[in-house]
């Protein structure tokens, strides 16, 4: 019984937040980053979101980063502008090098993408 309740004392790490156009900026000039643009207020996003946090609890060590759309805009436009994806949301882009080399949204985010996104990484 001891181990079920160890379970709840120690979550999983959270996936690491873009809280800024600053630290947007740093990750464009990464070799390779996976950006998942997530809104809090969207059921489908969230649906995504379960898929997404699946993936990195399971593979921690992937440049995998969340944009909260609704708390950071500036930083959300600024990812449409610099790699010409229409923004949606939810929606995951992998970035190489700054360029957009694949992109998603909504139903299509589900971990066997992100695994095929984590091959290109590699």
């Amino acid at each position: 019984m001891r181990g079920w309740l160890d379970k709840f004392r120690s979550a999983p790490p959270a996936i690491p937040e873009v809280t800024s156009s600053t630290d947007l900026e740093e990750l464009l000039h990464h070799e390779a980053v996976i950006l998942f643009k997530h809104s809090a207020a969207c059921p489908v996003s969230w649906a995504a979101y379960a898929h997404v946090l699946r993936f990195f609890n399971s593979q921690q060590s992937v440049p995998l980063y969340l944009v909260p759309v609704l708390s950071q805009r500036a930083a959300s436009r600024k990812i449409a502008d610099h790699t010409g994806v229409r923004h949606e949301s939810p929606q995951i882009i992998f970035l190489r090098n700054g360029v957009a080399a694949e992109s998603a949204s909504h139903g299509a985010i589900t971990e066997s993408l992100l695994a095929g996104m984590l091959a290109q990484c590699r």
